[in-house]
């Protein structure tokens, strides 16, 4: 299946030539697939000589996966086919102090109005994706700390399988956006990279050799806690300075209401920072900029320890990044080695905010596929 869905369309005969199986066992195998809809003849493809052969490609919405992102402020519902087609999405704002039970409470009612709305049948269900913004246990998936909801210790999977009884799998927000670039985006081809979000904190999801890394805790990848400057605000973690209190929306944001600087209210929104920034104001552009650079320092830090292929900056970049990109690539290419640097490239997702949720409904797709 993982062959048919890479090549966009092959015949039994390619099959049996790149598996190593002979034309029955292929045959037989296909047959099997093409009876439980999982794949479809898409039509005759070019002969070198004789018949043209018929061309297999996974059949779209057969069998669906759900994705579920909870994020500070909002809870972002993916519905996605076996293809990667999205055939529904919705964002549903959070109450403030979203709690475990209430991200329970809210997860099984928008996965049951989905599955009404789009009248799917439970046995074409694959599995439930959530993406968690914090650190979880790499064994148990407990949710040990996810400083931005205030969570900690949490146990948040078993609690979905008994709501939902269906295959549910939990995963970190940033591994989940990774994934989604890993599987449909930027990154389908490429071993070693790095998929930075920024959010209302900042982490990352870094795939090496073709695979994601995990680190012996699970915690790889929490850039977000990078001190950048030891006389900066107090991080939620606890700590002094992190990028996610410089270069975050929710600490860019609160450093240019708190500008001496700045003697007119910007407004409480990142949006809202966005549209003075893009309208000339001095300010907003600064404390962008500002971010922009710690950023940049981060991803040289990155380069020269883990030398990635790509670095993809995701979530809510892509919203502002004509505004910083040039910042941050030569900020970046200022404090890295200059050879590792030459080879790593730094460019915005082609995604949106969604990208955990898409990246948590693939979750129970790659599970069918085997990967």
């Amino acid at each position: 299946m993982d062959l048919i869905r890479t090549s966009e369309g092959i015949s039994r005969k390619a099959l049996a030539d790149k598996t190593g199986l002979s034309a029955t066992a292929t045959g037989t195998i296909v047959s099997s697939l093409l009876d439980d809809e999982y794949i479809q003849e898409k039509g005759l493809g070019k002969s070198s000589g004789g018949r043209k052969p018929v061309i297999l490609e996974l059949k779209p919405r057969s069998y669906f996966a759900f994705g579920f992102d909870i994020d500070s402020h909002c809870l972002y519902t993916i519905v996605m086919d076996i293809t990667g087609d999205v055939i529904y999405k919705r964002k549903r704002e959070n109450q403030n102090d979203f709690t475990p039970q209430q991200a329970i409470k809210t997860i099984t009612k928008e996965y049951t109005k989905a599955v009404t709305k789009l009248k799917l049948s439970e046995d074409k269900i694959l599995g439930v994706g959530v993406s968690v913004p914090g650190i979880l246990d790499i064994v148990s998936k407990k949710i040990i700390l996810a400083p931005n909801l205030g969570w900690s210790m949490v146990e948040l999977l078993e609690p979905l399988k008994s709501a939902l009884d269906i295959p549910v799998y939990l995963d970190n927000e940033s591994m989940c956006s990774a994934s989604c670039e890993n599987w449909l985006g930027l990154c389908k081809d490429v071993e070693d990279f790095i998929c930075i979000n920024i959010e209302s904190g900042i982490g990352s999801g870094l795939f090496l050799r073709g695979k994601a890394y995990r680190g012996i805790s699970g915690s790889a990848g929490e850039v977000g806690h990078i001190p950048v400057n030891e006389s900066g605000p107090v991080c939620k973690c606890g700590n002094v300075g992190c990028l996610e209190t410089i270069a975050s929306i929710n600490g860019m944001v609160a450093r240019a209401n708190k500008s001496k600087k700045n003697n007119h209210d910007i407004g409480k929104t990142f949006n809202e920072l966005l549209k003075n920034a893009r309208e000339g104001d001095e300010e907003c552009l600064r404390v962008l900029k500002e971010g922009a650079v710690s950023l940049g320092k981060a991803i040289a830090y990155l380069i020269n320890t883990i030398n990635p292929q790509k670095i993809v900056l995701g979530k809510r970049f892509p919203d502002y990044s004509e505004l910083v990109i040039d910042v941050i690539r030569k900020t970046a290419k200022k404090y890295a080695l200059t050879y590792p640097a030459s080879q790593s490239e730094i460019i915005p997702s082609s995604f949106g905010e969604d990208s955990s949720a898409l990246g948590a409904a693939i979750i129970p797709i790659r599970k069918l596929f085997g990967r």
